[in-house]
């Protein structure tokens, strides 16, 4: 079973992992060749660019569990009707998402508080990005759907492909051509294409090998995938509404330079972020497709092994901020004020995320066996929570309340995560729960 887990979960993460650093390398590219303010714009522009991401994402594994779940449970007309369904949602998704973004994009960047230099990198960021939509959604929608067919591995390989791309790209448009904000944009763009590629291909192939009679409309079955893939849109979008948040108390209480340093702190938390999705999303084919057999018990020990696996790279993250902070902020070449006030903050995020270890896991765990509603309010909860205790604690806190923020919100719901699980467990509410 040990194997079976790594052998989903470690391709999983990885793929995970790639995504999240596509924001990063822009960072690093950007913040050598443009500096804070380049900085400062990413970091404001993405959470809203991240929307696109968490919808692929969400629609994605809404998608895959029930395939997996059908699958489980010897339906094979309805397996293929998720997926039919599932494809036909993210193109719908694309179109209405650009549409959408196009509307609303410049009066957003100046509500959370960009102004002269930042708000026009930011827009040209968000721009290029925006007509990527279709790319983003269909790259992070399709690659929980090649786990749920076993291709994890591909799905692994599909993202890295995107990331080296971007990684080379980036170089050119922004170090060599001297395109900034444009160029960082560009090149994640383009990344995206090359992971859409394989997903497409593998997928057709499989459409043929079901033998057809997969595009059938359902209203119902969109329904269905929208409701469970609410959970893991929530997991990918909250942390980004989260940054929005802080970036405005950071502004009030710190200005440019904290905006910046914690541009820093956000991109280092996104990739462990995005690894403990790697975590509850790579053992959700799993947990869904022995929840569908009626193995309960086994779908129990997946989702054990999964906060195993969380805990330990959470603790090894938290390690690697603390002996690094001095090291992280250079690299994205931050200024020294900016880079001193990053490495103060940096250990203190990293304690937060061995809380956030349990929250991932939890919430994964209810999606993929189709009960969602419970993982709604550990995943929403995040962002009242998170802005009552920015705006108490910078009250008589100042800046350092803005930091803290965070961490505590991240401890309160990771109390509130194992108290429902020991209460649902008490009630007998879910078997073996």
């Amino acid at each position: 079973m040990i194997k079976q887990f790594l052998r989903y979960v470690l391709p999983s993460m990885a793929a995970f992992a790639f995504s999240g650093l596509y924001s990063i390398v822009d960072g690093y590219f950007v913040g050598n060749n443009v500096g804070d303010a380049g900085l400062a714009a990413i970091n404001i522009a993405y959470p809203m660019i991240a929307l696109v991401n968490s919808v692929g994402t969400g629609i994605g594994i809404g998608g895959a569990v029930f395939v997996s779940l059908t699958r489980g449970e010897g339906d094979a007309e309805s397996e293929k009707k998720y997926l039919g369904n599932t494809l036909m949602f993210l193109l719908g998704a694309s179109v209405v998402c650009t549409l959408l973004l196009l509307a609303v994009y410049r009066p957003f960047l100046q509500a959370f508080g960009a102004t002269g230099e930042v708000l026009e990198g930011a827009k040209t960021y968000s721009l290029v990005l925006i007509l990527c939509t279709a790319l983003q959604v269909l790259a992070t929608g399709c690659i929980p759907l090649l786990r749920n067919f076993g291709a994890a591995v591909g799905a692994m390989l599909a993202m890295s492909g995107g990331f080296v791309s971007n990684i080379f790209l980036d170089w050119l448009f922004v170090q060599y051509m001297s395109l900034g904000l444009f160029g960082a944009a560009l090149a994640t763009g383009i990344g995206q294409a090359v992971t859409v590629v394989p997903c497409a291909v593998f997928l057709f192939l499989r459409i043929r090998k079901m033998g057809g009679g997969v595009f059938s409309f359902s209203l119902r079955r969109i329904g269905k995938i929208a409701a469970v893939g609410a959970s893991p849109f929530g997991l990918t979008l909250c942390p980004n509404i989260t940054t929005l948040i802080l970036n405005k108390f950071c502004l009030e209480f710190g200005g440019d330079t904290a905006v910046a340093a914690y541009a820093v702190v956000a991109y280092m938390y996104s990739v462990i972020l995005f690894l403990l999705q790697g975590v509850g999303d790579g053992a959700q084919p799993l947990v869904s497709a022995c929840y569908g057999e009626g193995q309960e018990k086994t779908a129990k020990k997946f989702r054990n092994y999964a906060y195993v696996t969380a805990l330990v790279t959470a603790l090894v993250y938290f390690l690697a901020l603390l002996f690094c902070r001095e090291l992280i902020p250079k690299a994205f070449g931050t200024s020294d004020e900016a880079g001193a006030l990053a490495a103060r903050v940096l250990p203190i995020f990293g304690a937060g995320t061995l809380f956030t270890a349990i929250i991932k896991v939890t919430s994964s765990y209810f999606y993929s066996i189709g009960k969602s509603k419970v993982s709604y309010g550990l995943v929403y909860g995040e962002l009242a929570i998170v802005f009552a205790a920015a705006f108490a604690l910078s009250s008589f806190l100042k800046l350092d309340g803005v930091w803290l923020a965070l961490p505590l919100t991240q401890a309160v719901l990771c109390v509130a995560a194992i108290a429902i699980l020991f209460a649902l467990s008490r009630k007998n509410k879910f078997k073996n729960i």
